[in-house]
């Protein structure tokens, strides 16, 4: 080999790690990989004690996050629908939110969606609240919700803290839970749990009405969330019960069209308030990589907390430590 071409070697290295970054984690000698394909085999680390408790019962399932100007809501799954089993929650059960300036210290600001009136089809319960989605200067946000049934319908807000129902379900065939919303090129896509924990999604253009015939993905589990970075296209799906051990798996597909291949179980430490239930949250880009919320028990259900955990965006890297917030 010539020393011209190991000096030609060399500057390529040079450019690729500076085009690279040192957060990616890629040695010059690297292939190249899709950030998201990195993101389904990369490394989580998480906080050794929950980011957020609810003041009020120590109990918050189905953690959804989105970013606003400043601020950070987070929606979550509030008292326990089963409270007559001795686990925690306390009160109606509702859908409850909080804010955050930083995403780590939250502040309790109260009821976003509350249980159905008798005879509507939420009236024994809203849960699984999907993260909000903006279109034409208003938020919609899916939920669950049980009544007849476990169904799917929506409430809209303009500033994400007062939320307008919509009458009726939207998806009610079967039992249909746990939504959430992946857009691209102009099409909505619901992805939801139905039929034995298997997901599958419909489509819309308007987030209002939905195709009628539902895709399987080909993946299991509750808690869907999608993400693309690339050309893939990630799927996360929680499975197993909460006394039993429940834990995400990662699943991955480049067409939306075709079934999403199973990758395992992610790869994540899993801390000891979550030993029962490390399950059903959402994940949002940060500058410094992925954040990561989930719904965190080791009672048996007494107490769920919100728990974080980070990966950095080029995903092999092992991420710094998630700064542990206050109690």
């Amino acid at each position: 080999m010539t020393m011209q071409h190991h000096r030609q070697q060399a500057a390529a290295a040079v450019l690729l790690t500076l085009a690279l970054g040192p957060a990616s984690g890629l040695r010059a000698d690297e292939p190249a990989m899709p950030a998201v394909a990195r993101l389904a085999a990369g490394t989580w680390q998480a906080a050794a004690e929950p980011v957020y408790r609810d003041p009020d019962d120590d109990w918050a399932k189905d953690p959804s996050v989105i970013k606003a100007g400043d601020t950070y809501f987070m929606y979550y799954t509030s008292a326990n629908p089963w409270q007559g089993d001795g686990s925690g929650g306390k009160g109606e059960p509702r859908i409850d939110y909080a804010t955050s300036p930083d995403g780590l210290t939250w502040t309790y600001q109260g009821v976003s969606i509350p249980k159905g009136k008798p005879g509507e089809w939420d009236d024994a319960r809203p849960q699984a609240p999907a993260k909000p989605v903006l279109k034409d200067g208003v938020y919609y946000m899916y939920y669950a919700g049980a009544g007849q049934g476990v169904a799917i319908g929506y409430a809209t807000s303009t500033d994400l803290r007062h939320w307008t129902k919509h009458p009726g379900a939207v998806l009610n065939k079967g039992k249909c839970n746990d939504p959430f919303i992946y857009f691209e090129n102009g099409t909505y896509y619901l992805f939801y749990t139905s039929g034995g924990d298997a997901i599958f999604y419909v489509t819309s253009t308007n987030l209002v009405d939905w195709s009628a015939t539902p895709v399987a993905t080909g993946a299991v589990g509750e808690g869907s969330i999608v993400i693309k970075d690339g050309s893939t296209y990630t799927l996360f799906g929680c499975v197993g019960w909460s006394p039993k051990g429940e834990y995400y798996k990662v699943y991955t597909t480049q067409d939306l069209t075709k079934p999403f291949a199973d990758g395992g179980r992610i790869k994540i430490n899993t801390p000891e308030f979550a030993a029962g239930s490390l399950c059903h949250g959402d994940i949002i880009q940060q500058a410094d990589g992925y954040w990561f919320y989930f719904q965190a028990t080791r009672d048996m259900g007494k107490r769920f907390q919100v728990g974080l955990a980070k990966q950095p965006l080029g995903g092999a890297a092992a991420p710094p430590a998630v700064p542990t917030p206050k109690p």
